[in-house]
């Protein structure tokens, strides 16, 4: 077993660099081998301008303000034969906006992956939600730390409840000399000491404390409040020790200045353990409830300390059953009247004490090290059933219900507000163009019963009847269209063109009905001889795939002649765009880039010719390296275009370019190329069906259209024409493929001990089996009952006899 572990490390002084390096020692604990660097490298997060000289653990350093880095750490991940990554998540700790940088990491990296929820918010900001949402889908596992995190995951981030596991916050075992041993050594003998720790900041709430101090010092005057910890190093570098010194000038105007304490050391863990335990009260003062997991309050838990705490989330669970007390937020005077009522009742106290120690037994860094190492076989089968899925999407059936919402007696409408037509943007010439390529397609295919191949030719008609309207005598076409029926522009742009022109050529193959045929002739030959004239290389491409589409049922001398003349002007595109590092047909990537390449490889259907399909095949890798990083494809977004030696946007993505690249991966798996294009398709296809980085479905069974796009926050909820025939036509062209036969993963037990890999503590044995497996043959599909049975997200789980009668971790 090889694992990294990202996050902040000692001897950076925060509360995740401690949890960092004891959650690594606790997994150690339950391993046969003798230090963290012979399973785990830890990847540490440097902040700007700190060099701190780590452990030998440390193997990589990711500096936090460098974007790059964090996909050249993922690189590192995916070469260095690592089995798993740790990520430790708290927003502040990565760069970028709500730490965002982490995603880059996340999305290219291409092993199984678990988080550790430090922060879970109940109300996050939209960047917050966005890179949690993100988070979830990628990771096999994600970790938090108690039972309210895993709701917020659930309600506000619409994470699966089968990726949440909640395993509390680890304290250390750690050996004390007796209470009051410690008290006459500290000299807290004869004093009642209340006690706070943790990095100091006005997020904190010592004040309250101090506030309270004056009732509860009138009447137990020996009373000492010690505050051990040191300021905040972020809160140091941009305000000093102002805080300090006002909680010093707080305690001297309130006359209790002689009855507080305070420590400014990062302590040991062995000192922190000695003074929970001397102490008679440790309190929290935290003034507000959104805290989801404080180490500060498991460690006085785990020591056996009375805690009382304001009711911040982690608290009212922690404390529950008589753990500890509760008083509001701000309210000193609670505070002072919980203070002067347990430190007068000593039986109650102990109580207190007695039951926190109780439920503090579980918590020990070894057990929780254990529960660690069971979820590593999660995270293991989460990635290899992802990364099957994402490859063999199940295909539904082509549904026809928003195409014929869509279309009028004239044509198909541009746009939709949700689902509705909107009228307000009348018709376009694109639109329906691609309308009569999916209808003439989807009738060639003879794959559609009786009643709806009469529906398809229907709606044939009235596309290329708007086509037909919309052409000049000249061969030329008008594009946009109002709803008033009134065209808007004389000449239509050279995309829609060249889109006119592959629907026509279609319909023209797919010989629907003679008339029809006829008529798509005749605006086929009126209209191809504009393509010497037109420099758009997407617009040659068009014109490309439509020759060549035409030229399979006809010979035309003529045509053949111009379509070798197009292939050659685009290849002089990509002669005059490529570099060493750059093997495209433009010196940027935009929209429905897949095009390009996929006009070459049908050109070979009639002009075969060897430096055609090298280029065809060296832009095809091309793309798929800069669109799909791992299974997961990822089109350019439409808010600005790549240029050479820029990062693609990651958003808006189109369904177009979905539709363009699966096109491409079907027809250069056709050409004889390995099978991976097959699979390609196959993995680029399921975008619309939740392959995507947001793991969202695009395309909307109830009403059988396909969301506008995939923002950063979610699809674009209308139900244009354009996404919807990108949605049709990529769908009827993957139909064509055979039905990929599921496979089930192995068992837990098995994925566990492949893992660990010699490192297996003996009571991975103990683990059952998962129920044998059923081998189901294709079509045939797996209910959803079966699915949850099988998938490893069940409900059966573990038996947790397994963990409780274990001898170590009995103890």
């Amino acid at each position: 077993m090889k694992i990294a572990i990202l996050g902040n490390y000692p001897p950076k002084a925060c509360g995740i660099a401690t949890f960092t390096n004891s959650l690594a020692r606790a997994i150690l604990s339950n391993l046969t081998t003798e230090e963290i660097a012979d399973y785990a490298e830890i990847i540490a997060i440097e902040d700007a301008g700190q060099h701190h000289h780590y452990p030998k653990e440390v193997g990589t350093i990711l500096p936090r303000d460098e974007r790059a880095a964090y996909g050249h750490v993922a690189d590192y991940l995916n070469t260095g034969g690592f089995d798993l990554l740790i990520v430790q998540h708290e927003y502040g700790i990565f760069g970028g906006p709500d730490g965002n940088y982490l995603l880059d990491l996340v999305d290219r990296l291409r092993i199984p992956l678990m988080v550790t929820c430090h922060t879970v918010l109940k109300n996050p900001s939209e960047g917050q939600c966005s890179v949690m949402r993100r988070l979830c889908v990628r990771a096999g596992v994600m970790v938090v730390m108690s039972r309210m995190a895993k709701t917020f995951l659930i309600d506000v981030c619409s994470c699966p409840a089968n990726r949440i596991q909640v395993i509390e916050h680890g304290v250390p075992v750690i050996e004390t000399a007796p209470r009051e041993e410690l008290r006459e050594r500290f000299g807290w003998a004869r004093r009642r000491v209340l006690f706070t720790f943790g990095l100091l900041g006005r997020g904190k709430g010592i004040e309250t404390v101090i506030r309270s101090l004056p009732a509860i010092v009138a009447e137990h005057p020996e009373t000492l409040y010690v505050v051990l910890g040191k300021t905040h190093p972020n809160v140091v570098r941009e305000h000093g020790e102002e805080y300090r010194e006002w909680l010093h000038e707080l305690a001297d105007e309130l006359g209790v200045k002689d009855n507080l304490h305070m420590i400014s050391e990062f302590a040991s863990e062995q000192y922190l353990f000695e003074c929970l335990r001397a102490t008679d009260l440790y309190v929290i003062p935290y003034p507000n409830e959104a805290q989801i997991c404080s180490g500060t309050l498991a460690y006085a838990v785990g020591a056996g300390a009375a805690v009382v705490s304001t009711p911040f989330w982690h608290a009212t669970e922690l404390l529950a059953d008589g753990r500890g007390r509760l008083f509001p937020f701000h309210d000193s005077d609670a505070l002072a009247c919980e203070v002067k009522e347990l430190l007068g009742k000593p039986d109650v106290l102990q109580d207190i004490r007695a039951k926190a120690l109780a439920y503090g037994d579980r918590l020990f860094w070894p057990k929780i090290g254990a529960e660690y190492i069971k979820a590593f076989a999660d995270a293991q089968m989460a990635y290899e059933r992802s990364s099957r899925n994402r490859s063999t999407s199940l295909v539904p059936k082509i549904k026809l219900d928003h195409l014929l919402r869509m279309t009028d007696d004239c044509g198909i409408i541009q746009h939709a507000k949700y689902a509705t037509p909107n009228r307000h943007e009348g018709y376009c010439l694109d639109d329906n163009g691609r309308a009569l390529l999916f209808t003439s397609m989807a009738l060639s295919t003879g794959r559609f019963p009786k009643a709806e191949r009469k529906i398809l030719t229907e709606l044939s008609e009235t596309y290329l009847s708007y086509i037909f309207h919309a052409q000049h005598e000249d061969g030329t076409f008008s594009n946009f269209m109002s709803y008033g029926r009134e065209f808007l522009d004389d000449q239509g742009s050279e995309d829609s063109y060249g889109r006119a022109l592959w629907g026509l050529a279609a319909c023209i193959t797919a010989n629907i009905r003679e008339d029809l045929t006829a008529l798509a002739q005749e605006c086929f030959i009126r209209a191809i001889g504009h393509l010497d004239r037109r420099t758009s290389p997407r617009t040659l491409s068009y014109g490309i795939i439509a020759l060549s589409e035409y030229l399979g049922e006809h010979d035309d001398e003529n045509l053949r002649n111009l379509l070798d003349r197009s292939v050659n002007r685009l290849l002089d595109h990509h002669r005059d765009s490529r570099y060493d590092d750059w093997d495209w047909f433009e010196p940027y990537l935009t929209y429905d880039n897949g095009l390009m390449p996929l006009a070459l490889y049908r050109s070979l259907r009639i002009l075969p010719k060897n430096a055609v399909q090298s280029v065809a095949e060296s832009t095809t890798d091309f793309l798929v390296q800069r669109t799909i990083l791992g299974n997961i494809p990822r089109p350019v977004g439409c808010h600005a275009v790549c240029h050479r030696g820029e990062a693609p946007q990651q958003f808006d993505q189109q369904p177009l370019e979905v539709m363009a690249d699966t096109l491409l991966y079907l027809d250069a798996y056709a050409q004889g190329r390995m099978d991976k294009d097959e699979k390609l398709a196959r993995t680029v296809y399921g975008w619309f069906h939740g392959n995507n980085d947001l793991a969202v479905k695009m395309y909307c069974s109830k009403t059988g259209g396909c969301y506008d796009g995939l923002t950063a926050t979610g699809p674009n909820k209308n139900q244009g024409a354009e996404s919807l025939l990108a949605y049709l036509i990529a769908t009827l062209a993957i139909q064509q493929l055979p039905i990929p036969r599921p496979t089930f993963s192995k068992s837990k037990r098995g994925t566990l001990k492949k893992m660990l890999n010699g490192f297996a503590p003996a009571w991975v044995e103990s683990i059952p089996s998962a129920p044998k497996k059923t081998q189901y043959d294709a079509p045939t599909l797996v209910s959803a009952t079966a699915a949850r049975q099988y998938d490893g997200f069940g409900d059966e789980g573990f038996d947790d006899s397994v963990m409780r009668d274990h001898p170590f971790l009995s103890r």
